[in-house]
């Protein structure tokens, strides 16, 4: 249940941060913030681990792809997860952009 659950959340999110990229101008500042408080803080932190792999695999360089399967794949804290949730809810960021800025010099 969980994670269809978080597969939904996930499909909401990633919707709207496409929708949000098109048009900058009508969704809100914080709509991804406020999708995910919708939703219990395991999902939250499933849905941004969901949008990490959708990341690592769209990598074309295989050094870069390597590197971040093994840092935020294999991260069994959730540190990534974590301090990309903190930048959601703290500077109202959308998921792609808070994602970029939590893992920003971790892989060359």
């Amino acid at each position: 249940m969980r994670v269809i659950t978080a597969a939904g959340v996930t499909a909401i999110i990633l919707l709207s941060s496409t929708a949000a990229a098109i048009s900058a101008g009508e969704t809100s500042q914080c709509s991804d913030k406020n999708k995910l408080n919708g939703v219990s803080v395991d999902a939250r932190l499933v849905a941004i681990e969901f949008y990490y792999q959708g990341i690592i695999d769209g990598l074309a360089d295989g050094g870069r792809k390597s590197c971040f399967a093994s840092r935020v794949s294999n991260d069994g804290k959730l540190a990534f997860a974590n301090k990309t949730l903190e930048l959601i809810e703290r500077n109202c960021l959308p998921i792609s952009q808070a994602a970029r800025v939590a893992a920003e010099g971790e892989c060359p």
